[in-house]
């Protein structure tokens, strides 16, 4: 019973989830189709994978690939600048006054009133699903490398100071194992962002290899509501999977040191 009582409450929200959608599917007005019984709205979840032929779960696998790739690509440069950045910042206070508003104003603009800027600089192509996931993941990564080399305890530098430390000493046995809570933090938060950012790319730039994003939409221009449906899923579990791997980093990197780290 010890084991088992974690996994209670996320089976009773899972067991809520399936009854409210099978009763929305089934009470939603001409969600069947009269000619074929298919659901054309919303399927139940029972009937998502009667769509799902070999053509359709081959094209399915290879979106994945693109659009896992263009995640990880597109996370890996907004982490090298970010986290960059955000140590610059945190060591000239000149450096984070100047460029903190414009990051915030480049945070809280919609994608969606960039898309014009993109295409006129990069085209509709794949570096405009790459840079708009850049873009997305950038500032969590910024922010968190920031806080996390700000928030070194003033003692424990002065402790090194009394110490005679020097400065490359100080940063990799203080101050990067102090920030690097808050790092992760970043990283896991943008992990999953990084695949909201390629989909989303997708969307607005129909030129290149077609990833998750442009295959939901073919399934919805075409009323294949349960592929349509499987591949919004499949969107999601991607993200999971990227969230978790920088979950289980952060648990074996910075748990020895801080602890539960939840």
């Amino acid at each position: 019973m010890r084991f088992l009582r974690p996994a209670v409450g996320p089976f009773a929200v899972l067991l809520v989830v399936l009854a409210g959608w099978y009763g929305l599917a089934y009470g939603l007005d001409n969600n069947f189709s009269p000619a074929s019984g298919k659901p054309l709205i919303l399927p139940p979840p029972h009937r998502l994978f009667e769509d799902l032929g070999p053509e359709t779960r081959s094209r399915m696998l290879t979106a994945v690939g693109i659009t896992a790739r263009t995640s990880v690509a597109g996370l890996a440069i907004s982490s090298a600048l970010g986290v960059a950045l955000g140590f610059a910042m945190s060591r000239r206070r000149w450096l984070e006054r100047s460029l903190w508003p414009w990051l915030i104003a480049l945070q809280v603009t919609p994608i969606v009133a960039l898309i014009p800027l993109i295409i006129r600089l990069v085209g509709a192509n794949d570096a405009a699903r790459l840079l708009v996931t850049v873009l997305i993941t950038f500032f969590p990564i910024v922010s968190s490398t920031l806080f996390g080399f700000r928030s070194v305890s003033p003692t424990l530098h002065d402790l090194f100071s009394v110490h005679r430390a020097g400065p490359v000493r100080t940063l990799l046995l203080l101050e990067f194992p102090a920030a690097r809570p808050a790092i992760l933090n970043g990283l896991r938060t943008s992990a999953g962002l990084a695949v909201i950012g390629a989909i989303v790319g997708d969307f607005f730039f129909s030129r290149g290899d077609p990833g998750l994003g442009k295959l939901i939409q073919f399934f919805f221009l075409n009323n294949l509501a349960g592929p349509m449906f499987v591949a919004a899923l499949v969107a999601s579990g991607l993200g999971f999977a990227f969230f978790a791997v920088f979950e289980l980093v952060t648990r074996r990197t910075v748990g020895r040191w801080y602890g539960d780290v939840r």
